[in-house]
């Protein structure tokens, strides 16, 4: 791409796009479920899984890439996927705009709302922008498509198989793309299925494409078919989304982990929610100038408008009526970005075309502006209020590595498997016993550093109330048995407060494999350094499950390689239309 003034600009969009990402991804606490997407991946690669349980291998391996280039598990190396995926998101939204509209300025404009997106840099979190920009791509080559390219669809259907590898959410988009490809061929005659004199006519050159678009497809998301297939070969389990959503496999290990029933009540609750509150509070003008936009998109192109538009519907319509994780909806502002650019233009040439347009782009700047800093002084505090971020900072800062980490069991098991990650903690359900059988293990005694963590006066140290009650006697009585022979060393305090006690304890290094052992979080080994305590453990036995096994894998490294690249593809894309 030439160093001209637009390629500048789109520079420094994506710079600060990288910044207000990375600030937010320093910031903003850890919850529940991102607390198990950030321990799934430490140390996957080594461990050589071909997927989990838990959702698709790809954003797993592109984290743990993270990990390895970094300290280990800190937010940023957490969230590094969705900071980067998340700031090039914007020359895709560029594109796509260019693509439709061939209007410049109103280009620039969608790549700057979004970046400066204050519900997307609030919610950057957990895969879905990951799988998002996959998404994306594949939007952006299906709308090439529909223009005439159609060989453009093998790579729809890569990118958007991507996504799926990333998070399966994706797949909701499916039903839009067939939805346009129908109405779009038959209108122009260049679909599957076309009228030609009365009568139906197949057209075999679309159905080639469309049956090689397929199988591009099904081999990018093999890893999860082969793994599901082995797995369940041995084990009569898949995983999750196999088991609950498609009923393939023994449900018992997901006993209670079923998603909610899709239900009116929530649809309309939750749609309410993400459209009128937290979109107008963090994205007015995106909200308000991406609806006005649909209108002038339409008139200038009307399949790529409903494509964008079916592709929030389908995503709204299930999801809403299901849950209300906000970051699941980061669609919606990527979406919307690329109508309002347009919009603004559109509206600005037709009520105030006398008034220089840089001096428009001057004032959305400062609104925009402002906006985002209120949403950084919104996130800034986040983190010290964070009972995982205090205890993570904590423990790399203070707590040696060779020292033995015993948890108060009111402290909430997620909390503690992300904060002490890498150290030698053990849920103080478990010493009792373990202090008992203290010279049954093998080796030379010495002094090793005991610390003991206890839940004091706040809320429930992570738990929900009613777990809490039910685990509060026995940790308060543990608590009173250990205690006394430990020193107190430090309060933690944020909305619960964390009591800090130092320690000896006479043992043998050997203890350490016992309690390491004990560190499982959502079915998964902590750091999978006793990979076969998974319950997704299984072993190719003949050659053909072998065979299979080698081909996930093979898939799933280009898989990896090719979401590697693909930043770098849009840039080439980019390039390529300056030319």
């Amino acid at each position: 791409m030439k160093i001209t003034k637009g390629a500048l600009y789109l520079l420094l969009i994506v710079l600060l796009g990288l910044a207000l990402r990375t600030i937010s991804a320093h910031y903003v606490d850890i919850g529940s479920d991102e607390i198990i997407y950030s321990l799934i991946p430490y140390n996957i690669i080594s461990a050589g899984r071909l997927s989990t349980v838990e959702q698709a291998p790809l954003y797993f391996y592109l984290v743990d890439m993270g990990y390895k280039l970094s300290e280990g598990i800190t937010l940023i190396s957490t969230r590094w996927p969705s900071i980067v995926f998340g700031a090039f998101g914007s020359l895709i939204i560029f594109l796509i705009s260019m693509e439709l509209f061939k209007h410049k300025k109103a280009a620039y404009v969608s790549a700057f709302l979004f970046a400066m997106s204050g519900f997307s840099i609030r919610w950057n979190q957990e895969m879905d922008m990951t799988a998002y920009f996959f998404a994306l791509l594949s939007l952006y080559f299906f709308i090439r498509t529909i223009k005439g390219e159609q060989k453009q669809l093998y790579l729809t259907a890569l990118f958007l198989a991507l996504g799926v590898m990333a998070k399966p959410i994706v797949l909701l988009f499916v039903p839009a793309y067939l939805i346009i490809l129908i109405w779009q061929g038959w209108n122009t005659k260049s679909g599957l299925l076309h009228r030609h004199e009365r009568k139906i006519v197949y057209n075999k050159k679309t159905g080639k494409v469309l049956l090689i678009a397929g199988i591009i497809m099904i081999l990018v998301v093999m890893p999860v078919l082969v793994y599901n297939y082995l797995l369940y070969q041995e084990k009569g389990i898949t995983d999750y989304y196999f088991t609950v959503l498609a009923g393939v496999g023994n449900n018992k290990i997901y006993a209670g982990q079923e998603a909610e029933l899709w239900t009116f009540t929530r649809f309309i609750g939750v749609s309410k929610q993400i459209l009128f509150s937290w979109m107008w509070k963090y994205n007015a003008v995106i909200l308000i100038f991406g609806f006005l936009g649909i209108g002038f998109a339409w008139k200038k192109d009307k399949y790529g408008t409903a494509l964008l538009v079916l592709t929030i519907a389908f995503l709204l319509l299930y999801l809403a009526g299901k849950m209300g994780s906000p970051t699941h909806y980061v669609w919606i502002p990527i979406v919307l970005s690329i109508s309002a650019g347009y919009g603004l233009v559109r509206i600005h040439e037709q009520t105030i075309p006398r008034i220089n347009f840089k001096y428009v782009m001057a004032l959305l700047i400062i609104l925009i502006s402002i906006n985002t800093l209120f949403v950084l002084k919104e996130i800034i505090p986040l983190r010290k209020n964070s009972i995982q971020n205090v205890l993570h900072d904590y423990a790399t800062e203070n707590i040696p590595a060779d020292a033995i980490v015993v948890l108060d069991p009111r402290i909430y098991r997620g909390i503690y498997a992300w904060a002490f990650y890498n150290r030698h903690y053990l849920e103080g359900t478990y010493f009792p016993e373990l202090a008992k059988k203290l010279d049954n293990f093998p080796g030379e005694k010495q002094n090793l550093p005991l610390y003991y963590i206890e839940c004091g006066p706040g809320k429930n140290c992570g738990w929900k109330p009613e777990d809490f009650q039910r685990i509060y006697d026995y940790g308060k009585q543990l608590s009173a048995t250990i205690t006394p022979q430990m020193k107190k060393i430090q309060e933690l305090r944020t909305v619960d407060t964390f009591i800090i006690y130092q320690g000896m304890i006479n043992a043998p290094t050997s203890i350490y494999e016992p309690i390491d052992r004990t560190h499982t979080h959502w079915y998964t080994p902590v750091g999978w350094k006793y990979p076969e305590n998974a319950v997704d453990t299984y072993t190719p036995r003949t050659i053909l499950d072998k065979l299979l096994n080698s081909f996930g894998f093979f898939i799933l490294y280009l898989d990896v390689l090719v979401a590697l690249l693909s930043p770098a593809l849009v840039v080439y894309l980019l390039w390529k239309r300056s030319d």
